[in-house]
């Protein structure tokens, strides 16, 4: 085979899977070769930002040491967005999920139902399949771990009880993981980063402890990023205190609450808010108990935020 006709394949496009971007710096897995990539200037002036979990066609490096270019960005099936007030836009966190686990506490920190709320909602928005993880078991007792799982249950989320540091619980969300992304997302100090390193010591993460005086979590992670995991990886992302719900239509909010959907349609005007109207099915689930009032008290918050967005928009 002649030279050129070397090089040609070498350099010829191939599928990879976005592990981590920290700036303009992307990683790609190909092959399971970890390849540093820039993209294509046709794709960094677009909308599509690429995160972690995109799957993606780039060529290698044409020498050791190079970087490779990604020059396409397949379409994703699934996508976690957060708001972010600073940039007054939506931002993706990670792409192409298998299944998202929402890990909370109740304990150091207390549990945010709020948090717990704007994750599963933009989960939702997003075609993402979630589950909540009560993490820190070995602070609590079981009447409190079956109050959280009532809430989220009636949702139709599934909730894995662990405790990081005992061990409990992690063989049971181990046998949900399978050979495709799983992301996991929570409030600093929640015990994620721990949770992870349970999974799979090898990973390593860095860990903090939840500060006396305040209560709350510090930030060990600052970027999303891929682990191989037997066959599939887990995705860890950012801490944060704040999770904004990324979506800017009110009319979609309510099919973003699992537990809202068959009263819907029952409603005497349509679309409903459910905020404000006459004869509202929502509102009279809520108060006979069949919608939670916290999971509700999202809902009026979140769409406060929508309304205020657009009329921020229309100055």
């Amino acid at each position: 085979m002649f030279l050129g006709q070397m090089e040609e394949m070498e350099n010829r496009p191939d599928n990879g899977l976005v592990v981590r971007v920290t700036g303009h710096e992307v990683w790609v897995d190909m092959g399971g070769t970890m390849v540093p990539c820039v993209q294509r200037g046709k794709l960094r002036g677009g909308e599509l930002r690429v995160v972690a979990g995109d799957r993606v066609v780039a060529t290698r490096p044409e020498r050791e040491g190079g970087q490779g270019t990604i020059e396409e960005i397949s379409p994703r099936t699934s996508w976690l967005p957060r708001w972010v007030e600073r940039d007054n836009r939506e931002r993706v966190i990670v792409a192409n999920i298998a299944r998202l686990f929402v890990v909370t506490s109740l304990r150091l920190p207390p549990i945010h139902y709020a948090f717990v709320d704007r994750v599963l909602v933009s989960a939702e928005s997003g075609h993402v399949r979630a589950s909540v993880v009560l993490n820190k078991t070995d602070l609590i007792d079981q009447r409190e771990a079956d109050e959280l799982r009532a809430v989220y249950a009636s949702c139709g989320y599934p909730v894995i009880c662990t405790s990081a540091e005992s061990g409990d619980g992690v063989d049971d969300l181990i046998s949900t993981l399978g050979d495709e992304v799983y992301a996991f997302v929570g409030a600093s100090g929640v015990g994620k980063s721990s949770l992870l390193n349970r999974i799979d010591p090898k990973l390593a993460l860095e860990t903090r402890d939840v500060g006396r005086k305040t209560g709350r979590g510090r930030h060990t992670t600052s970027f999303s990023q891929l682990y191989p995991f037997r066959g599939g990886y887990l995705a860890d992302t950012p801490g944060m205190q704040v999770f904004g719900f990324a979506g800017t239509d009110r009319t979609g909010l309510p099919g973003c609450f699992p537990e809202m959907r068959p009263f819907d349609d029952m409603c005497r005007f349509r679309p409903c808010a459910h905020s404000h109207e006459p004869d509202c099915a929502v509102k009279d689930a809520v108060e006979s108990k069949k919608i939670y009032p916290s999971r509700y008290e999202s809902y009026l918050k979140i769409l406060e935020e929508i309304d205020q967005r657009a009329a921020r928009r229309k100055r």
